[in-house]
Order: structure tokens, then C-alpha cells, then sequence
């Protein structure tokens, strides 16, 4: 590899982990999912699941305190309540769709996507955990209809 190619993959690194695209400081263990203008309407709004919806940015020192109780709480939600991360630095669309204007913001998507979404103030994995089984368990017995 030449003295180019070095500086190229450093760049593409730098850029990635920038825009946390790649986190090279904690990739965790998480059942996270990256949400975008892509993805974003097939998986929260089209679903019959419930989502819990992180909107942040990567350079706020509150959504990196929050990371890593959030990775916990959607292990621990795994197969019950799903959780995905929306990146507003680049999602600014969705973001202004839901109003939110300080990070970090999370909402929890129940069944019923014409209601709107509603705000979770819990931060850290026991009171995530313990919030998403109690949305968990009012959506069971609902019959939901698209």
C-alpha cells in the first residue's frame, strides 16, 4: 500500500466516524437499528411493532451519555420492543416531521400510527426497560388494523 492509499482510508475513517456513521469509540453490543429517509417510513411508520426512537446527533455529549444505557435496554427489549437511532445532523426532514428541537429526543411509535408518538424521558437501561415493557404490554390484545 502506498503513502496515498494510507491517507485516503484515514480520511474515509475520519469522515465516518464524524458523521457516526462508524463509531470507533464504542461499537457495543446493541439491537439498535440505524434509521434514515431510506428506511424510516418501512420500519417505524409501517410496522405493527413498537419503536422507541432515539433523534440525536453524534457530537452531543448528551445523546453519548445516553448511548450506551440505550444499548443495554434494546438488548434487553430484543424480540419485544425495537429500537433504531436517527442521525438529525443528516435527517433533517424527519427531524422537523416530529417537531424535535433538542437532542436527545425519544419518542415511542406504538401500533397506531395515526396517533402521535410519544415522549419517553427515561434515561438510563432500567427505566428504558421498564417503560418499553409497560408499551409493550398495553399494545398486546390490540388489534391492529392497516
Amino acid at each position: 500500500m502506498n503513502r496515498s492509499s494510507n491517507v485516503l482510508i484515514f480520511i474515509s475513517f475520519f469522515f465516518l466516524s464524524f458523521t457516526g456513521k462508524l463509531n470507533l469509540v464504542d461499537a457495543g453490543d446493541t439491537a439498535s437499528v440505524i434509521l434514515n429517509s431510506g428506511n424510516f417510513e418501512q420500519l417505524v411508520m409501517q410496522s405493527k411493532d413498537v419503536w422507541f426512537v432515539l433523534f440525536g446527533a453524534p457530537w452531543c455529549p448528551y445523546v453519548k451519555q445516553l448511548k450506551p444505557e440505550w444499548d443495554k435496554a434494546s438488548k434487553a427489549l430484543e424480540g419485544k420492543v425495537k429500537f433504531g437511532e436517527l442521525d438529525c445532523d443528516v435527517e433533517n426532514d424527519i427531524q422537523a416531521r416530529f417537531g424535535v428541537t433538542g437532542f436527545p429526543t425519544v419518542f415511542a411509535f406504538g401500533p397506531d400510527k395515526c396517533a402521535p408518538p410519544t415522549g419517553v424521558t427515561e434515561r438510563t437501561a432500567d427505566t428504558l426497560e421498564k417503560a418499553g415493557l409497560s408499551y409493550y404490554d398495553k399494545t398486546q390484545g390490540c388489534k391492529m388494523e392497516f
